[in-house]
């Protein structure tokens, strides 16, 4: 149960991409202090999901040393682009190996989890953002990457959402509304208004799909990715990190990012 998005943020002459997630597992019951994304090995890039957690967290570590154990994986001189098709050939081997079924059930065995591989390419000169789903017809994880958004007279505007159907079917009509009212909706690139919808759909508790903090990641393009602090539910809130409420005795070497005035 999750809304995340990933999306390029145009500041004056400065772009850098955002990604950022709700903290919210569920279950049986709610947990709202939990990493929904994952700052990978390498410093250009993080992996985030949606869905099941019994098929996610066991991947995204597979992911994880499948990238700290290979050289090129490591050290980035394996292109963004490349690593992604080697994440997804990663991915549907160690999938591979599920069997054991409960009686009465044939495979294929079905995954119910989504991630979102964003990051900075060297070899393009630019940000990209790729869903890895899972693709019932071949019956293994493919990839697809986040186009541009349509009807732009101007700056181009690029976002990526992944989650529950409903809450992502409200954060776009709730973006839709709010890059309207700033006269942005068809000219302009995106600043943090999918940051201030996420907030908004939290305060929200109209949707229990998500809970918890906001969880804030930028990716900047000398290809370093940096985790931000969030004072929640407010400016005058304890301070979080990807989801998790820091000690009082542990500092971070960053500002820490007021929802309201962000």
């Amino acid at each position: 149960m999750t809304l995340g998005m990933a999306w390029v943020r145009n500041l004056r002459s400065i772009r850098e991409l955002v990604v950022t997630s709700d903290s919210r597992l569920s279950g049986g019951k709610f947990w709202d202090s939990n990493p929904k994304i994952m700052l990978l090995p390498r410093s250009d890039a993080v992996l985030s999901f949606a869905g099941d957690t019994h098929d996610a967290y066991p991947l995204m570590l597979q992911v994880y040393n499948a990238i700290l154990m290979h050289g090129p994986a490591l050290d980035r001189s394996m292109d963004l682009a490349h690593l992604k098709g080697h994440l997804v050939r990663v991915i549907n081997k160690a999938r591979s190996s599920v069997t054991n079924l409960p009686r009465g059930e044939r495979g294929p065995v079905i995954a119910d989890a989504t991630f979102m591989l964003s990051g900075y390419s060297w070899r393009q000169k630019r940000f990209r953002v790729w869903t890895l789903h899972y693709h019932k017809g071949a019956e293994e994880f493919t990839f697809r990457p986040t186009q541009p958004w349509r009807g732009q007279s101007g700056h181009t505007k690029e976002i990526a959402f992944v989650g529950d159907e409903r809450v992502v079917k409200a954060a776009k009509s709730a973006l839709v509304d709010r890059l309207r009212a700033k006269g942005k909706l068809t000219d302009g690139g995106l600043d943090m208004e999918p940051l201030e919808v996420l907030r908004d759909l939290l305060r929200s508790q109209d949707y229990s799909e998500i809970g918890g903090a906001p969880q804030v990641v930028k990716i900047y393009e000398h290809m370093n990715a940096h985790p931000f602090p969030v004072h929640w539910p407010d400016a005058s809130g304890g301070l979080t990190v990807l989801g998790r409420p820091l000690m009082p005795y542990e500092a971070f070497d960053s500002k820490a990012i007021d929802p309201d005035a962000l």
